[in-house]
């Protein structure tokens, strides 16, 4: 009988598209699936995740098991460990994390999974949690002990988009830096498709179009860079702003847009799964984040050869991997943001792809997919222990 391949057991996919999202789909997309198999752990209550068909078609499966404590003291303590009894063999569990969080690894560890990884995809947030009333505080306190510990007993292997990434999550412990890969060919600059997608949107040759990409939230800033656009909309009338994405904030900012009068010159896109094609038609891109794991979308925009814009000790430095990016502090006002991206668009006017340079940063999906296969491979569990 021939052998099937591991399994691995994935925590972190979501309902909602992000670059976590996005970064879990490529790996299972370019790995080779004869020899290694995705499942994804999820809450009992979850809905349909964004690549669910895409996970079914491609042979993973998807399990709703989990409680929260605040659902169930004691389900949330037996979900994990009757699940393990019920599904042994297990090669690895593999626990993406936007924020500190072990508990997964705590169950694999008692049920025998060899290979249990954290792997820290975020720098957090600079919200504070010490302030408000002494229970809440003392509360808080103990959830991050809790969770520490986890975080120093469970798992086995550490893993960090960057290094302010393994900072956040497990500070001074040893981990590998595994980068955020994208498909280089498929974001590599093309003048037709430039031309088609500027044509489908009616936009003429003589106008510079700024994009931005990312969850209408606090952490992505997209009031700011409408404000930055107003700025940069004051030397170069000729341009416009193409934002991608949705979110809570999308109704603030598009206020936001209207307010400054630049409504008709920001174009609202929602949630696309484009992007490779939008990048051709921009001529610079903005992203001005609170903070960044890395920022998978800098990556993407540098490839397809767009000078881009980042903020200054909250994005890595990871996330330079060709001279299209300039880092900016957050401290700086839109006028100086603006004055920042007009005069990158000044120095870089020949557009030329950088797919070659993302490649030889590390950056290319396969290598990255090859690396995560030949660890899951290391774990010493054999294809028929698998159930």
């Amino acid at each position: 009988m021939m052998n099937e391949p591991v399994r691995v057991l994935q925590w972190g996919m979501t309902e909602g598209l992000g670059g976590l999202e996005t970064f879990m789909m490529n790996v299972y997309r370019h790995i080779d699936r004869s020899k290694v198999q995705f499942d994804f752990l999820q809450s009992h209550d979850a809905g349909p995740l964004v690549y669910e068909r895409d996970i079914e078609r491609l042979g993973g499966r998807v399990y709703r098991v989990m409680y929260s404590e605040r659902e169930s003291l004691i389900r949330s303590r037996t979900c994990l460990a009757d699940f393990f009894k019920e599904h042994p063999g297990y090669a690895a569990v593999h626990v993406n994390a936007n924020f500190p969080y072990a508990f997964p690894l705590k169950y694999a560890k008692r049920a025998g999974v060899p290979l249990r990884i954290l792997h820290s995809h975020n720098i957090g947030s600079a919200a504070r949690h010490d302030q408000g009333n002494f229970l809440r505080r003392m509360m808080w306190q103990a959830r991050t002990a809790k969770v520490g510990h986890e975080i120093d007993v469970y798992p086995n292997r550490y893993l960090a988009c960057s290094d302010m990434a393994a900072d956040y999550m497990f500070p001074g412990k040893s981990y590998t830096w595994v980068r955020n890969g994208i498909e280089t060919d498929r974001f590599a600059f093309d003048g037709e498709e430039r031309k088609r997608t500027r044509d489908e949107f009616g936009i003429g040759d003589d106008t510079t179009v700024i994009g931005f990409c990312g969850n209408f939230r606090e952490q992505k800033n997209p009031v700011f860079a409408v404000e930055i656009f107003a700025e940069y909309v004051k030397v170069n009338a000729t341009s416009i702003l193409l934002m991608v994405g949705d979110g809570r904030l999308r109704s603030q900012t598009e206020h936001r847009a209207e307010e400054l009068g630049i409504g008709s010159k920001v174009k609202f896109l929602g949630v696309r799964d484009d992007m490779n094609r939008l990048y051709q038609a921009m001529d610079a891109f903005v992203l001005p984040s609170r903070f960044e794991g890395l920022g998978i979308v800098y990556v993407e925009a540098q490839c397809a050869g767009l000078p881009c814009l980042a903020s200054a000790d909250v994005v890595p430095q990871a996330a330079k991997v060709t001279d299209l990016l300039d880092f900016v502090p957050l401290e700086d006002t839109a006028y100086q943001w603006a004055e920042r991206l007009r005069r990158s668009l000044e120095v870089h006017t020949t557009r030329v792809g950088r797919a070659g340079d993302v490649r030889a940063a590390g950056y290319d999906i396969q290598d990255v997919a090859d690396r995560l296969q030949c660890l899951y491979l290391s774990s010493g569990v054999t294809s028929n222990d698998v159930q």
